[in-house]
């Protein structure tokens, strides 16, 4: 849940609605004294307590949703036949975790190592409709733990790297961190495209993935890759409130998918979704009738917490197991929730796909800034195929040169390092025809 952008940073005089109601978590009240002032007369002192007050209305609103809440059950997985035999679930990754040697008692069958094509299309169009009927879908087993346990040590010691390199003026914050509505004890780190991130893209992506096979179905080759970053829920994290990612539009923009990299429990926050809620009908009254104010850019919440409709949804529990992964459209109702485990740290890896035949999508993705944009679904499948089979991966390694590249206000080598990643584009197409 990004942070919506503080009003006095915008230029020059600040708007104010004509009406506010008594639940707009966006407004505290030092902002409204401060909005009509200039923003080069708010100094950083001001900033950081206009944040403080923005975060404690927030929290507000999310404890009052809290309460609201039927408790809620354990998002789990749809049964079926085919599913990995190690996994104990209907869906995964297709590939056996490394290092486990099948059962080798009399009449045993050995696990199944990968699906057919034909597999993977007969469980993908299962999820496909349980993710157009509801809205989220749990694909258990996604990820092995040796990965899992790989990309949690790389992910605590990247975040310590970025954050000495951010303090130490080397980048600015946002080529590395991601905004987040409550802050306070979470973090949202932005990775790079090599080592254990990409280790785990093989896994969850690569050619016998089920979630891979599946986002090809709903959103196609041409998806934009969005996202590839960590969230982390430290113990003392609040609830958030509830929200959808993107507003509602008749074809679904985003899909993102959250994968543990730890078993999560309730003590730690699990995602809480309201499956179902993606429909214009839903997100209409979620937000008092009025569709636009779920189009609002700027940051306002005006609706009023509706307490008899938050009070009707049924609510799923992230409640995953390690390497695990839920898969929801980005309309669908959902909010981090409060960790209160004495000394247990929830990290969630993630990634989304963009469909851009969808126009006027503005959430802001969490993505290293060199590689926004800059690949579509097919082209990183293509890509990990290649790595799969022993081949280079030319189009990561040219993205990654250009993220580590110091920031020096010089344009010319961003420039010149998505030419570079062109080229190879266009020379790897050209081999492809001649294949």
């Amino acid at each position: 849940y990004s942070s919506p952008p503080m009003l006095v940073a915008v230029s020059g005089l600040l708007p104010l609605p004509s009406t506010l109601s008594a639940d707009t978590t966006n407004l505290p009240q030092l902002l409204l004294r401060r909005a009509a002032l200039p923003c080069m007369m708010v100094d950083a002192a001001t900033k950081a307590l206009l944040r403080r007050e923005q975060d404690e209305a927030v929290a507000r609103r999310a404890e009052r949703e809290r309460a609201l809440l039927q408790p809620g059950t354990a998002l789990v997985a749809k049964k079926q036949k085919g599913g990995r035999q190690s996994s104990g679930a209907g869906f995964g990754s297709g590939a056996a975790p490394a290092g486990k040697a099948a059962s080798k008692k009399k009449g045993a069958k050995r696990p199944r190592q990968s699906a057919s094509k034909a597999e993977l299309a007969q469980r993908g169009s299962v999820l496909a409709k349980e993710l157009q009927s509801s809205g989220v879908v749990r694909i258990d087993g996604a990820l092995s733990a040796a990965t899992a346990d790989a990309l949690r040590d790389f992910v605590d010691a990247e975040r310590l790297r970025c954050e000495e390199e951010v303090e130490a003026g080397g980048r600015p914050s946002t080529d590395r961190f991601a905004n987040l509505v409550l802050l306070s004890n979470r973090c949202d780190l932005l990775l790079p495209l090599q080592g254990p991130p990409l280790d785990a893209m093989q896994e969850l992506l690569g050619e016998a993935s089920a979630l891979g096979s599946l986002l090809e179905e709903v959103v196609g080759r041409e998806a934009s890759f969005n996202e590839l970053a960590c969230l982390i829920s430290e113990p003392g994290s609040k609830q958030q409130p509830l929200h959808p990612d993107t507003p509602y539009s008749p074809t679904p923009p985003l899909y993102a998918a959250f994968v543990a990299l730890q078993d999560v429990d309730a003590e730690m926050g699990p995602t809480i979704y309201l499956p179902g809620t993606h429909t214009e009908a839903e997100h209409t009254a979620f937000y008092g009738g009025n569709l636009e104010v779920g189009r609002d850019t700027v940051g306002l919440r005006t609706n009023v917490v509706d307490e008899e409709y938050i009070a009707s949804r049924p609510v799923k529990l992230g409640l995953l197991k390690k390497g695990d992964v839920a898969l929801y459209n980005q309309q669908v109702l959902h909010c981090g929730g409060a960790n209160e485990s004495p000394d247990r740290v929830r990290r969630q890896f993630y990634i989304s796909v963009r469909d851009t035949r969808v126009k006027g999508v503005q959430a802001r993705a969490s993505i290293r800034p060199a590689l926004l944009g800059q690949l579509t679904l097919g082209a990183v499948r293509d890509e990990l195929r290649e790595l799969a089979a022993g081949g280079e991966a030319r189009r990561f390694a040219a993205l990654h040169a250009a993220d580590m590249q110091a920031p020096d206000g010089d344009a010319r080598h961003e420039a010149l390092s998505h030419e570079r990643v062109a080229a190879i584009s266009a020379m790897d197409s050209a081999r492809k025809a001649h294949e």
